[in-house]
């Protein structure tokens, strides 16, 4: 019950980890990040980015490359939550640190 209600709230999480865009060959699996991933990811709007939180700090990847585009380091404590803006020219970031960061 519980993994329904969570698959439910977090819907572009689960579809961001099932992604099959970038061209791997039939079985291959692509691995994001390089630390702990905390369980939050999250495309942009438009579809072309890829954010991953991680244990103090944020991976962006080309979505269809795979390619990484940024790190964003800031957070003091495990990142639990990232978000972009309707226009997905701003990423919000939550920690457990206490402190939510906006990332243009």
């Amino acid at each position: 019950m519980i993994l329904l209600m969570l698959s439910t709230l977090f819907p572009l999480n689960t579809a961001a980890q099932r992604d099959t865009k970038l061209g791997l060959p039939e079985g291959a699996r692509a691995r994001f990040g390089k630390d702990h991933i905390t369980g939050n990811i999250t495309y942009s709007p438009d579809g072309t980015r890829l954010a991953i939180a991680s244990s103090i700090e944020i991976w962006i990847y080309d979505a269809h490359s795979g390619e990484e585009s940024a790190l964003l380091a800031g957070h003091m404590g495990w990142v639990l939550s990232v978000s972009f803006s309707p226009d997905g020219a701003i990423l919000a970031s939550g920690s457990r640190d206490g402190t939510v960061l906006l990332w243009e």
